[in-house]
């Protein structure tokens, strides 16, 4: 059964695209099918994975669906969808459609209002019909700084699943974007922190049977 993974932040400049990007990544490397939906006007994930050379990145699957009903039809194992940051009613439909929705977060206050928006937007058209989980996903981490520990703090004092697992700031980053690959085998600190996240997000998932897969 396909799962849809949902990046989504009303912030721009979150990460949303870099990670959605690096998990899909190695959720192929560990042996799944893989599509990501890049329902951003900028197109920046489509241009990422569609010209890329990265010999992961280049068995996803990507494109520009209008609509969420569409999704599914992929026939893949994991659905993942680049959001643009703003709430509107394409949102909307891809966060109602979620399996789990990740909000990637940076230590600043306009990233954890944000994240809130999110939560209070997918809260309120829920209707109380099913719990769509969402896991926010600290980026751009600097471990040993003061605001990172205060802002972890911030978000689960108001009572959001934080992902255990950082993303700390690299400029490989950055670096990769450029030269359109993923981390995996690039820079072996950043590739072990989206690993650790994907494997959090499929144990969040219940797909632990699918985790020790790798090709």
């Amino acid at each position: 059964m396909t799962k849809v993974l949902t990046f989504a932040n009303v912030k721009g400049g979150s990460g949303k695209s870099t990670l959605c990007v690096n998990v899909a990544a190695t959720l192929v490397k560990l042996g799944n099918s893989v599509a990501v939906v890049d329902a951003d006007p900028q197109k920046s994930t489509f241009d990422w994975i569609s010209t890329t050379t990265d010999h992961l990145l280049s068995k996803v699957i990507c494109c520009d669906i209008s609509s969420a009903n569409e999704v599914k039809e992929l026939g893949v194992d994991y659905v993942l969808i680049d959001t643009q940051g703003s709430l509107n009613k394409e949102m909307y439909q891809f966060l109602t459609f979620s399996s789990i929705v990740l909000v990637p977060c940076r230590v600043s206050r306009d990233d954890i209002i944000g994240q809130g928006w999110i939560q209070i937007f997918l809260k309120k058209f829920q209707n109380g019909e099913h719990d769509i989980p969402i896991l926010a996903v600290l980026t751009g981490v600097n471990k040993r700084s003061t605001i990172f520990f205060h802002v972890l703090q911030q978000l689960k004092n108001d009572g959001t699943s934080v992902a255990k697992s950082v993303i700390s700031q690299r400029v490989c980053f950055a670096e990769t974007n450029v030269n359109k690959r993923s981390v995996v085998g690039y820079n072996k600190f950043a590739e072990s922190e989206v690993y650790n996240l994907t494997r959090e997000i499929l144990a969040f998932l219940n797909d632990g049977d699918k985790i020790g897969k790798k090709v």
